[in-house]
């Protein structure tokens, strides 16, 4: 398997639009609970919680009434705001964002359904990777 390359990734997007933000970049979205002793709270707190928040709510959120069609967004990311946007989608408390673990590269569907209801029907598929490919960190 090789990593994809700037013409790989034209190739793939070319027939979505594709918008990059720093929204989604890798932080410590929240104080866990239980507390993990890796993670000792600091000013990320109040700086990354706040940017990992604000796109949670950017990219979750029931679709306008007048929509007739299913839509996809693909959101791709770290395993910290991963695990953050599954808490809150689901309306678990945000704290337990670390009691889950997620491979590098793995895939998560949340399925937000017009009438407002929420499942998530997979958490960290990492199935389309070989074995010797999967890593954690």
């Amino acid at each position: 398997m090789k990593q994809l390359n700037e013409s790989d990734l034209k190739v793939l997007t070319e027939n979505f639009e594709v918008e990059k933000t720093d929204m989604l970049r890798e932080g410590h979205p929240i104080h866990s609970v239980p507390s993990i002793d890796r993670f000792k709270p600091d000013s990320w707190e109040f700086t990354d919680g706040a940017r990992i928040e604000a796109a949670f709510r950017r990219y979750f959120h029931r679709a306008h009434y007048s929509q007739k069609e299913d839509s996809y967004e693909i959101v791709v990311c770290h395993a910290n705001v991963i695990r953050y946007f599954i808490c809150r989608a689901v309306q678990n408390p945000p704290e337990g964002w670390l009691r889950m673990s997620l491979a590098n590269g793995s895939i998560t569907e949340v399925v937000l359904e017009p009438n407002g209801k929420v499942f998530i029907s997979g958490i960290g598929d990492k199935g389309h990777m070989p074995v010797d490919m999967i890593s954690f960190t």
